[in-house]
């Protein structure tokens, strides 16, 4: 990837976290989703993504330092991997998923933009987009409260 592409990819994940969050902050204790879907609020949606940006930026890291890379899912369904993640966070605030979250963020952008434009190949590439803005559009379009 070259310094346009990554400038790129930062751009529009600054744009699609700031619609998310614009969304999550206005329906901040209602349920968030359809009645099939999980009964997740705007905390759980924070904490889900703060944890799983903060492990893409774990394995950004150990991709470039030639460290294996652990799977985030533990070879488990990504459903009960939701469910576990939304158990464990359940007696944050929202206010400290919202700060957890916005860090999480601000870190995934450092470490992207962290890395030498020579050290980009595709498997990097793709944990640096598994939690950006395809990821924020695709819980953007789960969400019916608004």
């Amino acid at each position: 990837m070259d310094a346009a592409g990554v400038r790129e990819m930062v751009a529009e994940d600054r744009e699609e976290w700031q619609k998310l969050v614009a969304l999550l902050d206005a329906n901040p204790n209602v349920a968030l989703h359809d009645p099939e879907s999980p009964d997740w609020t705007a905390r759980d949606v924070y904490t889900h993504l703060a944890r799983l940006m903060e492990g893409s930026v774990r394995q950004m890291e150990d991709h470039l330092a030639g460290r294996a890379v652990t799977d985030p899912y533990d070879g488990k369904d990504e459903d009960e991997v939701n469910a576990q993640l939304r158990d464990e966070y359940s007696e944050m605030t929202l206010d400290e998923a919202r700060a957890w979250a916005h860090r999480a963020f601000d870190g995934l952008i450092v470490g992207i933009e962290a890395v030498p434009l020579n050290q980009w190949d595709s498997t990097l590439e793709l944990y640096a987009r598994a939690d950006g803005a395809d990821h924020y559009r695709g819980h953007m379009s789960y969400i019916i409260a608004e």
